[in-house]
């Protein structure tokens, strides 16, 4: 084999090898949330609640407020679905109802941990498990 070929082999080397390592870290569920380059975003309606607000909401010592913790998770599930690559559905045939357990569950945990992440953690826990095609 000539120079001018092995070097060329060595530079396609490099380069599927950085791109393979590319891919990998996008793939790879990231346990830090999406957020601006300041590391901040903004969270909207019960995004912006505690998990000890949450908790409380679900248990019932938040009249009214029920419709708003189940419509925001709803909403998040959905807009996960929409927005992350390959995936049809987060909680894999799951309900609704099944991922505001497991995000109450965290929140009692972390009761100083907003909605909005609380969320992000669930779906990052969800995400190895979701369906890419529908079932």
């Amino acid at each position: 084999m000539a120079q001018t070929d092995r070097t060329q082999a060595g530079v396609h080397f490099l380069l599927i090898t950085a791109w393979v390592a590319a891919v990998a870290v996008a793939l790879m569920p990231s346990p830090a949330t999406a957020k601006s380059v300041e590391g901040r975003f903004v969270a909207f309606g019960p995004g912006n609640w505690s998990c000890a607000d949450a908790v409380a909401v679900a248990e019932g010592n938040h009249p009214g407020s029920q419709g708003k913790l189940d419509g925001f998770i709803a909403g998040y599930l959905t807009a996960s679905n929409v927005i992350l690559k390959n995936t049809y559905d987060i909680q894999a045939g799951e309900s609704a109802s099944s991922a505001r357990t497991a995000v109450l569950e965290f929140c009692a945990e972390h009761p100083g941990v907003n909605l909005a992440n609380a969320l992000a953690v669930h779906t990052q826990r969800q995400y190895p498990d979701r369906h890419s095609v529908p079932r």
